[in-house]
């Protein structure tokens, strides 16, 4: 750390009357003049014994409040978090609202946009030895996801029978909670990260029968300015086809639920295995793959608006759509299937991208189309046996957000990182058995912003 402080130094010094400013909150310097007057106090008694422990710690805690921001706010979020062990100073101006808006700011400007962000799926699996019956399995072992087994308090409690997470959007879980012998949903909104949470109201008894035991779930959130906003869609239920349906929408600006009717334009018809799997965020809508392969995008902000999006032309149906998705931006599909011909028994991956063109539309090119069998495990070779010599059940599990080269596989109840360039398959970790693992809707993607994204206790508690 103080390398690197005494190497930023200078060179800020020397540029600080050359920028424009942002000058912190009067609040904020208060709060440091109050912590520097206390550290003085506690220093001055043992300035003796030691004198030049004292000298390095005074000439940090002297620096002005800009000059602090400056150096901090360039740091990793890891560095960043550290840093609020420095001092009781750095520690009040890391932890202030105007802090967090200057780190995101700078790094949104200064980096790419999310290639730098840490990433992890999140498994959530069924074992009847816990309390609650389901255990959550992050897939890598960073020290940034050591805590998203984490389960708040509330789900912990007698009268609570059962724990789901239902959908992710950035590094937020939308939860639920059912009460013992009864159908009631609780809904949270969790950020594992900062252990922070909060809880929806209730929904309205007329709409919680429409809605049933498996929920149909969107769930969207975006930040400005450190301001969270957030929506989750539930789609009710419905019979046969249908191109009139109702939702029911909580907004997090107005805390309330609020039914409106979906009315699609001929020929468009949904039903309810349309909604099988949650929602996917993309470009503010949320979007579901119809049983057809083609994509609607619903406006949780605008109940009358939508987009739609034909199927990839060389996506065939019958074999089904294996997963839908974000990577590098970019909405994307993938399928497990066997062509170009039936009697090929060795499963071909191929993934789409959707080049979006706003307004104009756009069209769905195919990315990448691979046998399986052609695969090679440098780190694994038995697994480069096993799919040579048997014909394996592969199942897409998520495409990785940041790198479009990468999506997750499983074979053989392992978790497979796969490389789409470099055709390459290496083993990630275990699952459990079959019967514990439910099945590939359970199956989140976590991704850390640049800062944690805050939430605020809710008045419904």
């Amino acid at each position: 750390m103080a390398p690197l402080l005494r190497s930023s130094l200078c060179s800020l010094t020397r540029r600080r009357q050359k920028r424009e400013k942002s000058y912190p909150p009067i609040d904020l310097m208060m709060e440091m003049r109050k912590a520097k007057k206390r550290h003085r106090r506690s220093s001055s008694s043992s300035r003796k014994r030691k004198r030049t422990r004292t000298r390095t710690a005074t000439a940090i805690d002297d620096l002005p409040i800009d000059i602090v921001l400056e150096i901090l706010h360039r740091l990793d979020l890891k560095s960043a978090t550290r840093c609020k062990s420095v001092s009781k100073e750095w520690c009040s101006v890391i932890t202030h609202p105007f802090f967090a808006r200057c780190f995101v700011n700078y790094n949104n400007n200064s980096r790419p946009i999310v290639d730098h962000w840490p990433f992890t799926l999140l498994l959530q699996y069924t074992d009847q030895r816990t309390k609650n019956g389901h255990l959550l399995l992050p897939l890598e072992e960073e020290p940034y996801f050591k805590s998203l087994p984490y389960i708040p308090p509330m789900y912990q409690e007698q009268h609570h029978s059962e724990f789901n997470i239902h959908a992710s959007c950035h590094d937020l879980f939308l939860c639920s909670a059912s009460a013992f012998q009864r159908s009631t949903f609780f809904y949270y909104v969790i950020n594992p990260i900062t252990r922070q949470w909060t809880a929806l109201p209730p929904l309205p008894d007329q709409y919680t029968a429409s809605v049933g035991r498996r929920p149909r779930i969107g769930f969207i959130c975006h930040h400005q300015q450190l301001q969270l906003s957030f929506r989750v869609m539930l789609v009710s239920e419905f019979e046969s086809k249908s191109a009139e349906f109702k939702v029911y929408i909580f907004s997090s600006d107005t805390s309330k639920w609020s039914e409106s009717v979906v009315l699609c334009p001929a020929p468009l018809v949904f039903d309810l295995r349309s909604f099988s799997f949650p929602a996917v965020p993309y470009n503010g809508l949320l979007f579901w793959c119809r049983r057809d392969g083609s994509l609607v995008g619903f406006d949780p902000y605008n109940s009358g608006c939508y987009r739609f999006f034909q199927k990839p032309l060389e996506l065939d149906t019958s074999y089904g759509i294996g997963r839908l998705g974000v990577s590098h931006g970019a909405l994307r599909i993938s399928q497990i299937s066997r062509i170009p011909y039936q009697y090929f028994s060795d499963p071909v991956l191929c993934v789409w991208e959707f080049k979006d063109k706003g307004e104009e539309g756009g069209k769905w090119c195919l990315e990448h189309q691979l046998y399986v069998k052609q695969m090679v495990s440098e780190k694994s070779p038995w697994l480069t046996k096993f799919i040579v010599n048997r014909h394996p059940i592969v199942m897409v599990l998520a495409f990785h957000p940041n790198d479009r080269d990468i999506m997750y596989l499983m074979i053989c109840l392992k978790v497979v990182s796969c490389n789409l360039r470099r055709k390459t398959l290496e083993v990630v970790r275990d699952l459990p058995d079959s019967e514990s693992f439910l099945d590939d809707k359970n199956v989140f993607n976590f991704v850390l912003p640049c800062w944690p994204t805050p939430i605020h206790s809710s008045p419904f508690l």
